[in-house]
């Protein structure tokens, strides 16, 4: 499934940080790219490091960095779709801050949890992961238009965020590529949901 939008829900104020965060993704791919394997040898979070106090910034680098243009694509997508109206809610600088705090502390708690220590880890999924874990405590009922393949076809259909987040958070249990770090999808979903409410615009 891929979601499309959300219906119904538009906001005066550009999403600034959002788009900021794409934008800044994207150019950072773009240069990145010719010299993928290189960067990722000195930008990525190579969780062995982690756990013996070296390299640390690269928990907070490593955030900005991708794999490839379906991983990025992917990734900013979803920001896209969820991010605005977590903006929205808390102002600019309390989702930056909950954008970057979730994803750091995804990163960090993947060291823990993955048994491949020495492979090193890129992307934005742990921070955009605890978007979609705001956006499922702030706007549950909010409806998403979603594209969904049956058989050769593909339709829309709108299905309510609560539903379509949870069927997120499953399929992360049942993704069995080991290169993916879906321990850091999981952190980063249950950080959002805990942590929304401390950030959110009262």
């Amino acid at each position: 499934m891929l979601p499309l939008y959300d219906e119904g829900y538009s906001f005066h104020k550009t999403p600034v940080v959002t788009i900021g965060l794409i934008f800044l993704n994207t150019i950072i791919f773009l240069f990145t790219f010719p010299h993928l394997e290189e960067t990722i040898k000195t930008f990525g979070m190579v969780p062995a490091n982690i756990l013996a106090g070296q390299r640390i910034g690269t928990l907070f680098s490593s955030m900005f960095l991708h794999g490839g243009f379906f991983h990025l694509i992917g990734n900013m997508w979803f920001l896209w779709v969820f991010g605005d109206n977590l903006e929205h809610a808390m102002g600019r600088i309390r989702f930056l801050v909950f954008y970057l705090l979730c994803g750091l502390i995804a990163n960090f708690s993947y060291c823990f949890l993955t048994s491949n220590i020495n492979i090193p880890t890129i992307g934005a999924s742990g921070a955009v992961s605890g978007v979609l874990g705001g956006y499922l405590v702030l706007y549950p009922r909010n409806r998403i238009r979603t594209l969904v393949p049956l058989g050769f076809f593909l339709t829309t259909v709108s299905i309510p965020a609560i539903v379509f987040l949870f069927i997120w958070f499953v399929y992360q249990f049942l993704l069995p590529d080991e290169r993916i770090a879906t321990s850091a999808h999981i952190v980063g979903f249950l950080l959002g949901v805990l942590l929304v409410k401390f950030f959110q615009r009262r």
